[in-house]
């Protein structure tokens, strides 16, 4: 049994997923049930806890091991090891090092289990075998959490790691031996190691069924389960069956079959399960409802709240009301000139009336600090400039899909780019933006508190500290000037909407974009409040965020701001969906020659 990248969720459609995944381990027998990281955070069921409610779930389900995904670490390395002391499952990251010493940062990098062997009856066939389970890490990873988080390690190559463990693994006794990943590109793993008999990857949310050849000549089985936004987060189960053979070398992998299970289609859920998630919603209940400030109008992540697509897009690709409110709690603590937010770090809106602190968290849920940074104005204009860039090209990737669901075609062969989550929501700043400009010239104008922005002058920047971390994206963050740090970006979030009258001194605080005609611009004036947002959530003080050239889609991408253009899009691709089912597609990588199975509606912030 195996599972990935549930973010923090328990339940489908109102089905308890571990009581379901316990079911059908149960039903099935299952030898082993596996997870294959980006487990213990994204919803605010398991953040307000640092991941305990589902390490909770993790072990009255049976969960033998897990390997982390690169938003597991969002606690820092220590309260993972923690979570890998007191539950029963094992944290398996073979790559994930101490600096210094290159020694495992977990105490147990691999886990061995004796089985016995069923024939195609299900029946006893009387042999027992030894398998052996070893967890790796994508290397690029390291540079996806906070620096912070993984200080004083590193994540060796692997490839590497995994083909040493598994030499370690048959040494000890192991017959057969399966790698646990997260990984951008879990087939190029396989292929590069030696002694792994089957790979179970996390990371890419996509439904994989391949064999590769590995480097020892082994046909590898590598097989992943869909997540958000391909399917619901913990709406499929796997059932990786492996066909052992007998050899005069011991035993091999002679074939492979995978199933892969709706949650919700599953039989007779644990009551055990649903008992112990009950307590736990309890206990967590007074902690996410506690009412930390009141709102006068819903500033949403998307057109609906939740609702993909339609969220994060807009985020990436036009000025959002949400993105107001996130920057406005920077620069209310900090005091800053301008405030920086990654599209990637908002996965929530604010709705309105009462705002609780479960609203906040899945705002922010990953647990970015906060701190202040010196740049000059010429770093700042760069910066954003680049942003527009990523930005851009986002734009034409929505503008080409959406022309694609109106012509009845699959919208995702145009692929989001791999960095939209870096694009940068900027407060604190009078602009104007043309989307029709030249690359480097889309700024017509920028203010900072109604002065014109002065490339020699040095300003502070509050933002969170996940950003410094993008200096290959945005070179100025290399080289600038740490200030002060402040706490969590949440807690910011708490101290602005707790305050009477937040809303105001949020509008006065974050300034206004507006989009223009390549050929306009205006003398910069002081900012004005922002409007209040109308009832489609498009900023009525920031003009219409999604009128402009998408020039590489060759015409005008769809008000973005405008519901019935996205209810078409969500529509379309229902549509597309329940006709097609799983959409597959190809596209390069960041390594040579790597290949990558799509599903419909991929994340590209992952």
């Amino acid at each position: 049994m195996h599972v990935n990248d549930i973010h923090g969720r328990y339940e489908v459609d109102g089905v308890n997923a571990f009581a379901a995944l316990k079911g059908v381990s149960d039903e099935v027998g299952a030898a082993l049930t596996l997870d294959a990281g980006d487990t213990f955070h994204g919803d605010s069921f398991s953040t307000v806890t640092e991941g305990e409610s589902i390490a909770r779930l993790m072990e009255a389900s049976g969960i033998d091991a897990t390997t982390p995904g690169n938003h597991d670490w969002s606690y820092g390395a220590t309260r993972l090891d923690e979570l890998d002391d007191r539950y029963d499952f094992s944290m398996l990251a073979a790559n994930a090092v101490y600096a210094d010493t290159g020694e495992p940062y977990f105490d147990n990098p691999y886990l061995l289990k004796t089985v016995r062997l069923e024939d195609e009856g299900g029946n006893e066939a009387g042999d027992a075998i030894t398998i052996g389970v070893i967890g790796v890490i994508d290397e690029d990873f390291y540079s996806s959490t906070p620096l912070a988080n993984v200080e004083g390690l590193r994540f060796a190559d692997p490839a590497e790691a995994a083909t040493r463990a598994a030499t370690a693994l048959r040494e000890q006794g192991a017959d057969i031996v399966i790698c646990l990943t997260h990984n951008e590109d879990p087939q190029g793993l396989a292929q590069a190691t030696s002694g792994i008999d089957a790979v179970i990857s996390g990371h890419e949310h996509l439904a994989i069924d391949e064999t590769v050849t590995a480097a020892d000549g082994r046909e590898v089985p590598v097989v992943e389960v869909p997540s958000s936004p391909s399917s619901d987060y913990f709406g499929v189960i796997g059932v990786l069956t492996l066909e052992i053979q007998k050899t005069d070398a011991g035993y091999a992998v002679a074939s492979h079959t995978e199933s892969q299970v709706p949650t919700t289609t599953c039989g007779g859920e644990d009551d055990a399960i649903v008992s112990l998630t009950e307590q736990i919603v309890s206990e967590n209940s007074a902690m996410l409802n506690a009412v930390i400030g009141y709102s006068d109008q819903a500033y949403p992540y998307g057109v609906t709240q939740g609702t993909e697509p339609g969220g994060w897009e807009r985020v990436r690709t036009e000025d959002t009301p949400i993105g107001h409110v996130v920057t406005g709690s920077y620069l209310a603590l900090t005091g800053a000139d301008l405030a920086f937010e990654n599209a990637g770090g908002i996965r929530a809106g604010v709705p309105a009336g009462e705002v609780t602190a479960g609203d906040l968290i899945s705002i922010s849920p990953y647990g970015n600090t906060l701190a202040t940074y010196e740049l000059t104005g010429a770093q700042i204009l760069e910066t954003l400039e680049r942003s527009l860039d990523i930005s851009a090209a986002c734009r034409d990737v929505l503008a080409r899909q959406i022309a694609a669901i109106e012509a009845g075609e699959d919208p995702m062969q145009y692929s989001w780019p791999d960095n939209s989550g870096s694009v940068i929501v900027v407060g604190g700043a009078t602009m104007q933006v043309a989307w029709g400009a030249p690359s480097g010239e889309r700024i017509r104008s920028i203010a900072i508190d109604g002065e014109p922005l002065d490339g020699d002058r040095v300003y502070t920047v509050s933002m969170n500290s996940y950003l410094p971390g993008l200096a290959d994206e945005y070179p100025a963050f290399a080289s600038m000037v740490l200030v002060q740090e402040w706490g969590t970006c949440e807690e910011a979030l708490r101290a602005l909407v707790s305050e009477t009258g937040w809303e105001e001194r949020m509008r006065g605080l974050t300034g206004t974009v507006e989009y223009v005609a390549a050929g306009d611009s205006e003398e910069p004036s002081t900012p004005a409040s922002p409007e209040s947002p109308d009832t489609s959530g498009q900023s009525a003080g920031q003009g219409s965020a999604g009128q402009g050239a998408a020039d590489a889609a060759g015409g005008s991408l769809p008000k973005t701001g405008d519901p019935s253009a996205w209810v078409a899009l969500i529509g379309g691709a229902g549509a597309l969906a329940a006709g097609s089912g799983v959409v597959a597609a190809r596209r390069g990588g960041r390594r040579a020659g790597r290949r990558r199975a799509w599903c419909s509606w991929r994340r590209p912030y992952r």
